[in-house]
């Protein structure tokens, strides 16, 4: 019989990092062909706004989680696999679900998909940070989206513990679409922390410089206030069009017809999987070095890797990409090769499975 995977996460909608990853997990046929896979599913199908956030809602829906749990009756021959999250409220069901777990005698992985956790961390108050390190103590492996997040767990979890697990995306779908060479995607939430008043910015200075332009901004907003701000900026100009979240198949067209991406986080991120569409749709990427972001983007070959989100400097690498049709193929396939070479699903999917089939087989 194959050992019992239990995968706990959430699944869309909303569509953001962790519940996108939980679906992929779930799909993943490396890890059904090793595991007898089952769900708990801590879905909450409200906005973002509600994300990390204390109130009666995800009180009830943390308990539910962990009753689910205990329904699955988890033994030693049971792996319980669950993403970590980086604030109170989320962290606090995690350990829940943790403890159960490992006083039910089962393995347990976690996986960060973010870079936060460090700093959560040294916030909380000493009665928060032992229950922190406690709960840590209980897992038998966590993962980080790259080899520059492990310092997130140093003296943490033990750093036999800690492997590197980063993510990988499907290959875009087929489209009819035309690369238009004077398009710019700024695909992501509309939130500040991921650069958006500074990639408007950015578009403001290269509009200065070359009108003819189309700047492309698409996401959900997170604050009703912060996105009529960004739509009244960004009326100025009849070249920035600002649009909800799409589905992925409109994704995909979008990703087909724009010729660079500009996603500029100001704050730290994980693996951000717009980076990986992007390369895998062959587009050079305009960023800034948050979380696994350098790791992934090969400044100066498949696009440029900024320290910080300065809007001139944005402004001026995309000005050399817009100018030079020549230089921004070249980073265009080096940007697709990178990611056939690394970052497909499939080669997602064979690294999570072989992590957690190492970590099921430990005596």
């Amino acid at each position: 019989m194959k050992p019992r995977l239990v995968v706990i996460g959430p699944l869309p909608p909303p569509y953001h990092g962790v519940t996108v990853s939980t679906s992929l997990v779930l799909k993943n046929p490396s890890l059904s062909r090793q595991f007898a896979v089952e769900h708990v599913d801590t879905s909450d199908p409200r906005s973002l706004a509600n994300v990390a956030r204390w109130d009666a809602q995800n009180i009830i829906l943390a308990l539910r989680s962990v009753q689910a749990l205990l329904r699955r009756r988890p033994d030693s021959s049971t792996l319980v696999y669950l993403p970590l999250s980086q604030s109170a409220p989320g962290f606090f069901r995690d350990s829940l679900l943790i403890r159960v777990a490992a006083m039910r005698k089962a393995k347990v992985a976690a996986h960060l998909r973010g870079s936060e956790f460090r700093d959560f961390y040294a916030r909380s108050p000493r009665l928060l940070r032992w229950w922190i390190r406690s709960s840590l103590a209980r897992l038998d492996s966590i993962a980080v989206m790259g080899r520059s997040l492990r310092w997130v767990f140093e003296g943490l979890v033990p750093d036999e513990r800690i492997v590197v697990v980063p993510n990988g995306t499907p290959e875009p779908a087929a489209t009819e679409v035309q690369r238009n060479g004077r398009k710019v995607l700024f695909f992501s939430n509309l939130a500040p922390r991921k650069g958006v008043e500074e990639s408007l910015e950015a578009a403001r200075l290269v509009l200065e410089e070359e009108p003819s332009i189309d700047f492309l901004f698409v996401g959900s907003p997170r604050d009703e206030a912060f996105e009529c701000k960004m739509r009244e900026r960004a009326a100025e100009f009849d070249q920035i069009r600002i649009l909800p979240a799409v589905d992925l198949e409109e994704k995909d067209r979008l990703l087909a017809s724009a010729s660079i991406l500009l996603f500029p986080p100001v704050e730290p991120e994980g693996h951000p999987r717009v980076v990986l569409e992007a390369l895998a749709a062959g587009l050079p990427v305009v960023t800034t070095n948050r979380g696994a972001i350098a790791e992934t983007v090969i400044d100066g070959e498949c696009g440029f890797v900024l320290e910080d989100p300065v809007p001139d400097q944005l402004a001026a690498r995309l000005l050399t990409l817009l100018r030079d049709d020549d230089l921004r193929t070249r980073m265009g396939e080096a940007a697709r090769l990178r990611y056939r070479e690394r970052f497909t699903q499939r080669q997602a999917d064979d690294r999570l499975a072989d992590w957690l089939a190492e970590v099921s087989e430990r005596s």
